[in-house]
């Protein structure tokens, strides 16, 4: 080049091609395209066979190859092997047959594709690996939250099993020591003993009530009338009542009742007030005995026992004087259509047809 020394080594006919070289204005061919130009100026190019124009012709090929991403290794092949044919095709120090550029291109372009391969290969490997331990790791934590509903549900069946056994336990705890039917009901009957004896003097009162009154009735309803006061006293129809004998009794009764046995009778308002409380202290009675009868049926029912025979009824029979109906109004009773005994609204009447 102009103005710079010559080297000493290059003959007359090295020199004489470097400056033709300098000389040369135009860009030289590439090495592909030089070799696709070739290919189209073949004779037989126009008359190849129909299966060989089907197939790619070379310039498809490197136009295929062109359109390829730099990132890929063909790409990463095609522009090393350009970029070394960049630089070869400017002036050297030593001139350079095409032939030689051919070769370096294809050098640096099969260099490059070796190692991008070689890269695109271990992504690869480094991709499949990380998905296939992504597949394990998921299929372990998979195994481990099955692991742990599995446990999970061992522990709440036993603690399941164990409640169930607690409440059997509670429930067999709660249940007397009962060997037959006899057994509960000589305890049924027991428990029904301070029922039975204040019916008995609440039906004494009732039946005193009735009729034409007289001494004898008046004695008849104060003693039952004391028995629902206080089903455990002993006092006999003909006995002073005593606070001894009748400690559930109040003072006023005891007193009153003392009184009729030397011949006095109660007057109609006291005989009214004695017949309205005693029937207002029976119904605790029945709702107790009903609530009774209850609780020992479910038990001989627990049992398989014969509830009949095990719970016979002591209350007497629904709409009777000892045990009428109750209604809030006329209405309610008007509705329900029966016939007996009831309270409307407190008032005790007998309901016809």
């Amino acid at each position: 080049m102009a103005g710079q020394p010559k080297p000493p080594y290059m003959d007359a006919t090295q020199l004489a091609a470097a400056a033709a070289q300098a000389r040369t204005p135009m860009r030289l061919p590439m090495p592909m395209e030089q070799a696709a130009m070739r290919a189209a100026q073949m004779p037989g190019a126009m008359q190849a066979s129909p299966a060989a124009r089907a197939a790619p012709t070379i310039g498809q090929r490197l136009g295929t190859a062109f359109r390829q991403p730099l990132t890929s290794p063909t790409g990463m092949g095609i522009m090393s092997a350009a970029l070394t044919g960049l630089e070869q095709a400017g002036p050297q120090p030593v001139p350079t047959s095409t032939g030689q550029i051919l070769a370096r291109m294809g050098a640096a372009g099969l260099q490059a594709y070796g190692s991008a391969q070689a890269a695109e290969r271990e992504r690869k490997a480094a991709e499949a690996e990380a998905e296939r331990q992504r597949r394990a790791d998921e299929a372990t934590a998979e195994y481990r939250q099955a692991q742990l509903d599995l446990k999970r549900r061992e522990i709440e069946a036993d603690a399941a099993a164990e409640k169930a056994k607690a409440q059997a336990e509670a429930a067999k705890a709660l249940l007397p020591d009962v060997k037959g039917e006899s057994t509960l009901r000589k305890e049924y009957d027991t428990q029904s003993k301070g029922f039975v004896t204040a019916r008995l003097g609440f039906e004494k009162l009732q039946e005193a009530s009735l009729g034409d009154p007289s001494a004898a009735k008046d004695l008849s309803l104060i003693f039952g009338y004391m028995k629902l006061l206080d089903p455990t006293s002993v006092v006999r129809e003909s006995e002073q009542a005593s606070a001894s004998n009748a400690a559930g009794v109040p003072e006023r009764v005891r007193n009153i009742w003392n009184r009729l046995l030397t011949g006095e009778r109660l007057t109609p308002e006291q005989r009214l007030d004695f017949i309205s409380s005693g029937r207002r202290l029976f119904l605790p009675y029945i709702a107790d005995q009903t609530e009774r009868e209850e609780f020992y049926g479910s038990l001989a029912k627990e049992y398989k026992f014969k509830v009949d025979r095990v719970v016979p009824t002591k209350l007497p029979d629904k709409g009777s004087r000892t045990n009428p109906y109750i209604y809030a109004n006329e209405a309610e009773a008007e509705a329900a259509g029966l016939t007996g005994f009831a309270y409307i609204g407190g008032r005790f009447v007998e309901i016809t047809e």
